[in-house]
């Protein structure tokens, strides 16, 4: 298996984009990730694109719709879906072709043009979207699962309100210094605290949005790579986890765990940074930047669990001590986060890859965590699937 490297990034910035399709921000991404890596379209030798669930046809075909912007080449393109952990799928797919000798550059990408509100099943099969529709009628979409966990976690570790809105504010203190974000306000205790209630224990500006965006990574051999970059950042790992049996997790579109815990809580994120860090022969304290998915602040905390980063119920020590900030232990979602993007299906687990890329680099302004040279991405999706990407310079 050869060495790989990410040579190029490219961001379309997050929001809502009623004026655009998803070619325009998959294709405004793509752009921004050939410029950076200096390379020209006809170099690309193979496209691995997330599936846009939301786009009909189209969708399913999302990289042959924005390679025929670019113009048609005959390379092979494979499209993927893994729910919210669909980038990793395809960045994963996109490293293999690379590592097994196949192609020596590849392009990895994903779109995504969410729908108002809280993500919902989608279906072509009448009878399965009433069902859909009955299980929305009880209130079950996504921040009722998290909310249930979020209980648990309270009552079980003490977490507090203040510590779910200070996840808040730390965020919003990363979010309000990134130009890609979607949301740049800074934000108080008191506001986090004083934002109507969703699903108790669960606040407004405690759960992240939908929203639209694009990324784009450019991945090349890494014998290559100093064609393309002058600072190529190194794939350590790039792995993907499912659920283990006995999972206490309450999973989205089921209503029930087991009784007695048997494996870990998100025991797909559990396995695939467990497989991160032997791939890449490191552990968790070798981690100077760790993006990983707050789609609310349960999750931020749960999540510096589940990856090793602390002990059960000691991730609220880490918050309250500083260790989670730019120059802390390891800086947790120095991006700002989904708090500050906003979920887009597609397009998220490759832009958190760019904003580790672009960390390791040194490009990020007064957010910069200093002489960084590991970073982790993580990433998980429906029914027990995740994406763990570990990055070195």
């Amino acid at each position: 298996m050869r060495d790989v490297a990410i040579v190029g990034v490219g961001m379309h910035p997050w929001g809502k984009f009623e004026g655009k399709n998803f070619i325009d921000l998959g294709v405004d991404a793509v752009a921004k990730a050939l410029a950076d890596a200096g390379m020209k379209w006809e170099e690309i030798q193979t496209i691995c694109s997330g599936i846009f669930i939301w786009g009909g046809n189209a969708g399913h075909l999302s990289g042959q719709y924005i390679a025929s912007v670019f113009g048609e080449t005959g390379v092979p393109i494979v499209n993927v879906y893994a729910a919210c952990a669909t980038g990793s799928s395809a960045m994963r797919t996109a490293y293999m072709s690379i590592a097994s000798g196949q192609v020596d550059v590849a392009l990895c990408l994903g779109v995504d043009m969410s729908p108002k509100g809280v993500l919902t099943a989608k279906s072509d099969n009448p009878q399965q979207d009433m069902d859909v529709l009955r299980w929305r009628m009880v209130g079950l979409s996504n921040p009722p699962y998290w909310a249930l966990e979020c209980k648990k976690r309270m009552e079980k570790y003490g977490t507090t309100e203040r510590d779910l809105a200070d996840v808040k504010v730390l965020l919003s203190k990363y979010g309000s210094q990134n130009p890609n974000a979607r949301y740049k306000k800074l934000y108080t205790r008191d506001e986090v605290l004083g934002s109507v209630m969703v699903c108790d224990p669960l606040r407004l500006y405690e759960i992240c949005a939908t929203s639209d965006g694009a990324a784009a990574l450019i991945l090349c051999a890494a014998d290559k790579a100093k064609e393309y970059a002058s600072k190529p950042v190194k794939v350590a790992a790039t792995t993907i986890g499912s659920s283990i049996y006995g999972d206490p997790t309450l999973r989205i579109s089921a209503l029930s765990a087991p009784a007695k815990a048997e494996a870990p809580l998100l025991s797909e994120s559990y396995s695939a940074s467990r497989q991160a860090y032997e791939m890449a022969g490191i552990g968790p304290e070798d981690v100077d930047v760790l993006e990983l998915p707050d789609n609310s602040s349960w999750h931020y905390l749960q999540y510096l669990e589940t990856c090793g980063f602390c002990g059960e119920g000691e991730a609220e020590k880490m918050l309250a001590k500083g260790e989670t900030e730019i120059g802390g232990k390891v800086a947790v979602c120095p991006s700002g986060g989904f708090s500050s993007f906003g979920e887009a299906i597609g397009a998220q687990a490759i832009w958190q890859v760019a904003e580790v890329v672009t960390q390791l680099r040194g490009q990020c302004g007064p957010r910069q965590v200093k002489n960084a040279r590991v970073g982790m991405a993580q990433t998980y999706g429906l029914m027990g699937n995740s994406g763990t990407t570990i990055l070195e310079v």
